[in-house]
């Protein structure tokens, strides 16, 4: 089992937010405190641990459902392992995710590289040890 604590994760989420239900029960709105390519925080939730649930993933020009699987509790969060994704959702959310890591480098620092010129200089002559030195 992979752990999605082995992608690289965001916690600039304030624009997405999950909702969590299973079959029979209204949905339950969390807001995601943090989302990588294999799992999210939640916060709070009413589902329990190794319970399968169905999560639609809403943020900024996209709105896609999938499976996951509650992989931790605590008292006002929930951790979610994906399981599946309808369609090709993990990809725009592997690009959020690209985009917005904290891992990624930045567009300053890019930049800021590229107009850096690095030289080094050796200096290379013959060597004198003290004996061999003339005297001034």
């Amino acid at each position: 089992m992979r752990s999605a604590r082995q992608h690289p994760r965001i916690s600039d989420t304030r624009d997405l937010l999950a909702k969590l239900g299973s079959l029979g029960r209204s949905p339950q709105d969390g807001r995601v405190l943090n989302l990588s390519e294999g799992g999210m925080l939640v916060a709070g939730s009413e589902l329990k641990v190794g319970q399968v649930t169905g999560f639609e993933l809403s943020g900024p020009n996209f709105h896609y459902a999938g499976v996951a699987e509650v992989a931790h509790l605590t008292n006002a969060t929930t951790g979610l392992r994906f399981l599946s994704w309808q369609g090709q959702a993990d990809r725009p959310v592997r690009s959020l995710i690209d985009e917005r890591s904290e891992w990624a480098t930045s567009a300053v620092a890019i930049q800021h590289d590229k107009s850096v010129i690095r030289r080094v200089a050796v200096l290379v002559g013959p060597e004198r040890s003290g004996r061999d030195a003339p005297a001034r």
